[in-house]
């Protein structure tokens, strides 16, 4: 796992996806996503809570994502997801996970990438239950998912091994002066040493209270924020701002300039979905002039005095 300095990441930052009906609120493009109402999957062994995947209007990732959870005991039946990879983020509870032919033990802050096709299961194997996101690309539909009991159905079997990236609170160092700290989970440009088989990068975020990521936007690529603890209030420039709860997600289009800020007295998480995959050279102030801001983002966007006219 490769630790990302918070200046050079300030752009990376965060965004989830939902599913309504009708269209979420928004400010200058940005989407509160809020998800949807649980739904029982595999005869009741665990629900679903889908955050992306069904037609939102205006938004649009290459992935799908949802929030999982499996009582104690419970499991997930063995089976394959034909042509996407699944990336698990757990939340809360303990993972014991197989995949393919190796069994990994997966706990809160940890993620694990399952290689395409693999023959997989998910047990809560802790006290409490287990909750996790599930990014599934390219997106999960009910025809890619095969059900193995007995004979295997898809006559495949793939010898891709489970790829587990660490916790990564126990190393935080902090912006003192944003109050900010963010990681790289997955980045399969940065991260060239791990062939990485996903189109997007993710990365984890903590801010402490007054903690903040200055304004920028991602040139090409899509910003999704969700809300993991606290919350985070993400403003644009000419004013306009939208609060994110724990538990939702705020959806930035390509080239939106904002900034992020932790509105609670407590710290707040976010994981950050960027997609196509953040690179340093996407990160900007796009179709924004330094004049359309206030002294104070000024600031907090790093604009040195000669930008200020």
């Amino acid at each position: 796992m490769q630790k990302i300095i918070l200046l050079l990441f300030a752009g990376v930052l965060l965004s989830a996806g939902c599913l309504t009906a009708s269209e979420p609120p928004r400010e200058a493009g940005i989407a509160l996503i809020t998800p949807a109402d649980p739904a029982p999957i595999f005869g009741g062994q665990a629900t679903i809570s889908e955050i992306v995947g069904r037609e939102i209007p205006g938004v649009q990732t290459n992935y799908s994502l949802g929030y999982v959870v499996i009582p104690p005991g419970n499991a997930t039946p063995p089976h394959r997801l034909l042509g996407s990879t699944e990336v698990v983020h757990v939340i809360g509870g303990v993972a014991e996970i197989s995949c393919n032919n190796e069994t990994v033990i997966i706990r809160e802050g940890e993620t694990v990438l399952l290689p395409e096709g693999a023959l997989q299961s998910i047990t809560s194997i802790g006290e409490t239950d287990l909750s996790y996101l599930s990014a599934v690309q390219p997106p999960f539909t009910e025809e890619i998912e095969v059900l193995v009991d007995g004979p295997d159905p898809s006559n495949k079997m793939t010898d891709g091994a489970p790829l587990v990236i660490a916790d990564p609170r126990g190393g935080i160092e902090w912006d003192l002066e944003s109050q900010a700290a963010a990681y790289t989970l997955l980045n399969p440009v940065l991260m060239n040493e791990t062939v990485i088989p996903i189109a997007y990068s993710i990365a984890y975020v903590e801010l402490l209270p007054g903690g903040y990521l200055g304004f920028d936007g991602i040139r090409d690529s899509s910003d999704l924020l969700y809300v993991i603890e606290g919350e985070i209030e993400v403003a644009t420039p000419d004013g306009g701002t939208i609060r994110i709860p724990a538990g939702s997600a705020a959806y930035i289009p390509p080239n939106v300039v904002k900034e992020t800020r932790n509105t609670v007295n407590k710290t707040t998480v976010i994981l950050s979905f960027i997609d196509p995959t953040w690179t340093p050279e996407k990160t900007g102030l796009w179709g924004w002039k330094p004049s359309f801001f206030t002294a104070d983002s000024r600031r907090s966007a790093g604009l040195s005095a000669e930008h200020w006219q």
